[in-house]
């Protein structure tokens, strides 16, 4: 019951305070206009104050949300919204992009830019382009900055209110049903009519996402075929979410978008072909969770994959990942990968698989070295990465896992899970000064200013004589410091 309330409460969060991406729901006529460029009524939420209000909420979130932590999925995610990002009206607005664990197909943008994809949404999406249709469209209600401008349309809301809406909403999924109903109807309602989509909005960020997708090499076709699909298979659903019913998916604005994306073919299109084994990773991922034969649905995918080979050489390998984990056929499963690598070369993915299945038969040397080649083939990748530290620190060389870690961090913030596990790494290696700092600049990463100021002052009482680690976690204090002050 907690469960369903508290799922409740997220989609009350997501409608009442983000802006959410189109999901099936049935075609509607409409005769709106697409609006015109521009962001008028956006000075009434200043930037910094939008992304005070997107930190508040997503301190919010990990609390209360189920958020994916798979390191593989996550960097695909990563990669291809920064890709887009890089690409939009606003390239440098320091975007951030996140899964929750969620079957829905849904996405959402919060203040801030904060983007959120439910792992149910990549399972359906069938093509790169069309997960990159909805991430562009969610990119831009951010540049287009919707929220700041429903904002100015309500001066009954401020920074606080959405702040203790929000936390109301989720608190409140914790209570016995009739008093979260209560509640959350009560405090919610308004609010989420207040800032709940504008079909204005919703079709600027169509046309908006559109001319970012052909900006980034990547299919314009995606976001309409996609959005028409969902439309189609929602028509005789039973029981759609109610949250829908203010985000219509219309007639006028699936023609709208179609017609767009016909005016905009023609350029590259570059699909990174990752996202076949993302999706099958995801496929099997969520049929154990649901205690179905991950192994069946798997081989059923590869029948049906015979006229594509990058969708067969997916299936082949979420197969072998199902045999692993599912059934213990670990040595079937290493077969199957090994002769998807001799066919298709060594996949990032394969490999990473690979050394999965090599940590569970104990075999560690040769899971290291896997790592080791997905490294060296594949340098940007932080999965990689992820994925050799964490498997050292688990055969207690602390010491290798640090210097690995802080390498592929160096000169950056790096990733927010790297980050984390360089803490635990340099702490295991007796290192705890520059352990709390790379605490500090997970926390910092993920916008939580105080947990980050905190871990700094940790830094500092533990550096003893490391005279380095203490002017590094100063300074670092000094900066963030002032910073927020600004």
């Amino acid at each position: 019951m907690l469960d369903r309330l508290r799922r409740t409460a997220a989609a009350l969060l997501i409608a009442a305070l983000t802006l959410t991406a189109p999901a099936p729901s049935p075609v509607q006529a409409e005769s709106a206009q697409l609006p015109q460029l521009g962001v008028p009524g956006a000075d009434a939420l200043p930037v910094h104050k939008e992304r005070e209000l997107g930190a508040k909420i997503m301190r919010q979130v990990r609390q209360h949300l189920p958020l994916h932590e798979d390191p593989e999925t996550n960097e695909y995610l990563q990669n291809l919204g920064h890709r887009l990002a890089a690409h939009s009206n606003e390239p440098g607005f320091g975007y951030s992009f996140f899964l929750v664990e969620d079957d829905q197909i849904n996405a959402f943008a919060l203040p801030g830019g904060y983007i959120g994809l439910h792992t149910g949404l990549i399972r359906e999406t069938r093509t790169e382009s069309e997960l990159a249709g909805v991430l562009a469209h969610e990119i831009a209600h951010v540049t287009q900055r919707h929220i700041a401008r429903q904002y100015a349309q309500s001066q009954q809301l401020n920074l606080q209110t959405a702040a203790a809406v929000l936390a109301a909403i989720l608190i409140g999924s914790q209570s016995p049903q009739a008093g979260s109903a209560a509640a959350m109807a009560g405090i919610a309602a308004p609010i989420q009519q207040q800032l709940s989509h504008s079909r204005t909005h919703e079709q600027e960020a169509d046309r908006v996402g559109l001319h970012n997708l052909v900006a980034a090499g990547l299919d314009p076709y995606g976001m309409p075929g996609f959005f028409e699909r969902l439309a189609d298979a929602s028509r005789f659903a039973e029981d759609p979410p109610e949250y829908l019913s203010t985000h219509p998916l219309t007639e006028r604005r699936l023609n709208e978008a179609q017609r767009l994306a016909e005016r905009l073919e023609g350029g590259t299109v570059y699909e990174s072909g990752h996202h076949a084994f993302i999706r099958a990773r995801q496929q099997v991922l969520t049929n154990r969770e649901r205690s179905t034969s991950a192994v069946a649905f798997m081989r059923d995918q590869l029948r049906r994959s015979t006229d594509d080979p990058t969708e067969r050489a997916a299936a082949l390998y979420g197969l072998a990942l199902a045999l692993s984990w599912e059934e213990g056929q670990h040595a079937q499963a290493l077969a199957l990968l090994n002769t998807l690598s001799a066919i298709e070369g060594e996949r990032l993915y394969v490999l990473l698989g690979r050394g999965e299945i090599l940590r569970a038969i104990g075999d560690t040397e040769e899971a290291l070295a896997t790592y080791r080649e997905a490294r060296s083939l594949y340098p940007g990748s932080w999965a990689a990465t992820y994925r050799l530290a964490e498997t050292l620190l688990a055969d207690d060389d602390a010491k290798e896992a640090r210097r690995v870690l802080a390498r592929a961090t160096r000169g950056s913030s790096g990733s927010p899970q790297l980050l984390r596990l360089l803490a635990d790494a340099a702490h295991a290696a007796g290192r705890e000064a520059e352990g709390y700092i790379a605490l500090a600049e997970h926390y910092r990463g993920r916008g939580e200013h105080r947990l980050a100021v905190a871990q700094l002052n940790n830094a500092i009482r533990h550096a003893g004589e490391d005279r380095y680690q203490r002017a590094r976690a100063e300074a670092l204090k000094a900066r963030w410091t002032q910073h927020a002050a600004d």
